[in-house]
């Protein structure tokens, strides 16, 4: 899927999250000066919360494939910026796959040292080895022993 199409899916659900966030500002601002004029006003800004709980409850199953880390979550809980939860997780990544490059030049490292100490000691079955392996061309002979 195209980063368009990805934008556009998104769309109803920002667009009622805002309306959402933006009737919820409302009902503070009329609660916290409250007066018994403003009690019909409340009352409709309660039913259209109401109806913005309804319409985020049916939108639900159209992102039952998305998948958010608790971990971001927790994040926006302490005010962080989730983009922030990313580049930690990038940074994370990118000492992992260093960790496992090194680890694998060690075990190529220790291969190529085993191979030596084992063509010292039995050249003709490390050659036979080696060719059976595709390390080396299967035109070379094996060594003669003295």
């Amino acid at each position: 899927m195209d980063s368009g199409n990805s934008e556009a899916r998104f769309l109803p659900l920002e667009s009622t999250l805002e309306q959402f966030q933006e009737n919820a500002r409302h009902i503070g601002i009329i609660v916290s000066d409250f007066t018994p004029k403003s009690q019909e006003v409340l009352n409709q800004k309660i039913h259209t919360m109401i109806s913005g709980l309804q319409e985020l409850n049916s939108l639900k199953n159209k992102y039952s494939d998305i998948r958010v880390p608790l971990e971001v979550l927790d994040s926006l809980d302490e005010g962080k910026n989730p983009q922030m939860y990313t580049a930690t997780c990038l940074e994370r990544t990118l000492l992992k796959n260093k960790e496992v490059n090194g680890k694998i030049e060690l075990y190529r490292k220790l291969h190529a040292k085993l191979l030596e100490a084992l063509g010292e000691e039995m050249p003709a079955e490390t050659l036979l080895y080696r060719q059976n392996r595709n390390l080396i061309p299967s035109n070379s002979e094996p060594p003669r022993e003295t």
